[in-house]
């Protein structure tokens, strides 16, 4: 799958780390009456990596990946991540995933601190600078 990204999301809170790379922005505008047919034909193409921080000591952190492909999505386990300036590569669940990026030093500093909280302990990541 190859995504180009128009809108990067970083987010590090209490709870976990997210980052979600759109194709578009989302101005999707939900409304009650829609089908579930109308609701997945307004969603764009993107691809989430998800921590969430174990709440105690008996929990352990879960890691969560998702495309619009919800057949391509669940559990991140045994994965690669390859940072590069304008690309970012994933090899989950044995299938490339393709990300061209366009951010400036800063939001590229945020990306990787957060891929490096992402992959801690279930997957390998490269940086290539």
């Amino acid at each position: 799958m190859k995504l180009e990204c128009k809108d990067l999301s970083v987010s590090d809170e209490e709870l976990g780390c997210t980052i979600t790379f759109s194709q578009e922005k989302e101005e999707t505008k939900w409304e009650s009456n829609m089908s579930i047919e109308e609701l997945t034909r307004s969603l764009k193409p993107y691809i989430l990596l998800q921590r969430s921080y174990a709440e105690d000591e008996f929990e352990d952190d879960y890691y969560y990946f998702e495309t619009l492909d919800f057949d391509k999505s669940g559990e991140l386990k045994d994965f690669t991540i390859e940072v590069h300036r304008k690309q970012i590569l994933i090899n989950y669940n044995n299938e490339l995933f393709e990300i061209t990026i366009n951010v400036n030093n800063k939001e590229f500093d945020d990306l990787k601190a957060s891929l490096k909280k992402i992959a801690n302990k279930e997957g390998q990541l490269k940086i290539y600078e």
